[in-house]
């Protein structure tokens, strides 16, 4: 998945979180290789970027190990869990405002999937696509975007917003009757996409939060929070991710310019404004790998260093002692002698 530059605000992975945390999984594990830590989710207007959203939703896919949890949670997503966003939405005057305002914004809370809506005849289709290629979590995206789709609409109108019918793109899963216990509707799977049908009727049915003031109010807020996320951008970060994207195999400067659609040259300068090199990323990188593999597995040092991206292990054991001025084999074992 190559790095597209696009930010996103915590919020969007707190409900998500707090979900997992809720159930006793261990925090490091959802955060390992995201750059992020708990105090980063703490501020819901942090700014991390897409891979990170993307790595973060891996992990939590890994942690949990079962079918339909991305359904579970996208059910349980309240609309104050969007922010001033999602506050505002109650406040429009009726479903059909509320629903153009969320499209207006709808990639500063859904990067990872691309969601539209139409209406066909008397038919509101609400239709999420997702390029994710790894199946699993491919699914989990798809299901908390369709169970968050389902837990608005009744949050705004009441259970008696139902669907007409659901489609999905992909084989029943083993946690069917939990998604007839969301959606309470014909449920299709094997179709050539996945959609939300709804009857049209519901766009007109107005309200009972509605308040103008307050639409002003949030819409003013919501505005600030857009711009700053549209002008928001981390370039190191960037240049973090594309090195820890792939497990054992590091790209060159060259390399992560052409997936930001940038020179290199644009690159470097924009790595010297913040006084770093490239190599000094690199070099981080390949000792954050080489200290994980010398502390929690069995591998040999010629094994890490390949894992790092060295020719051969004496390389690699030179540039090990830069960093931590002794051998990969004395850090190992001073290491596990102070653990033991």
């Amino acid at each position: 998945m190559s790095s597209s530059g696009k930010r996103i605000y915590a919020i969007t992975l707190r409900k998500a979180h707090h979900f997992m945390r809720a159930r006793d999984f261990d925090a490091s594990e959802l955060l390992v290789n995201t750059e992020l830590t708990e105090a980063d989710l703490a501020d819901p207007y942090n700014l991390i970027s897409e891979d990170q959203a993307r790595m973060y939703y891996a992990n939590l896919v890994r942690v949990a190990d079962r079918d339909g949890v991305g359904l579970e949670i996208g059910w349980l997503t309240a609309l104050s869990d969007m922010g001033p966003h999602g506050l505002a939405l109650i406040t429009e005057r009726t479903v059909g405002d509320a629903l153009h305002k969320t499209w207006e914004i709808r990639d500063n809370y859904n990067l990872l999937l691309d969601w539209k809506y139409e209406i066909s005849g008397k038919v509101l289709i609400h239709q999420v696509r997702c390029a994710e290629p790894d199946p699993r979590l491919r699914i989990f995206l798809i299901e908390r975007g369709l169970g968050t789709l389902q837990a608005h609409s009744e949050e705004l109108v009441g259970p008696d917003i139902k669907p007409l019918r659901v489609l999905l793109d992909y084989k029943a899963p083993a946690n069917i009757e939990k998604y007839k216990d969301v959606f309470r509707c014909p449920l299709r799977f094997s179709q050539p996409a996945c959609e939300i049908h709804l009857t049209a009727e519901w766009l007109d049915h107005p309200l009972e939060t509605y308040d103008p003031q307050a639409v002003d109010m949030l819409g003013a807020l919501r505005t600030s929070l857009h711009e700053k996320l549209s002008s928001g951008g981390d370039i190191v970060q960037d240049v973090k991710m594309a090195l820890r994207r792939t497990p054992g195999k590091f790209p060159s400067l060259e390399q992560i310019a052409d997936e930001m659609a940038m020179s290199s040259r644009t690159l470097r300068r924009k790595l010297g404004q913040h006084n770093l090199r490239y190599q000094d990323l690199l070099d981080e990188e390949r000792r954050r790998v080489a200290e994980d593999f010398l502390l929690n597995t069995t591998m040999t040092v010629q094994q890490i260093a390949d894992q790092c991206g060295f020719t051969d292990a004496q390389n690699f054991s030179q540039a090990f002692r830069r960093w931590q001025g002794m051998s990969p084999s004395q850090f190992r074992q001073a290491r596990q002698g102070h653990e033991h």
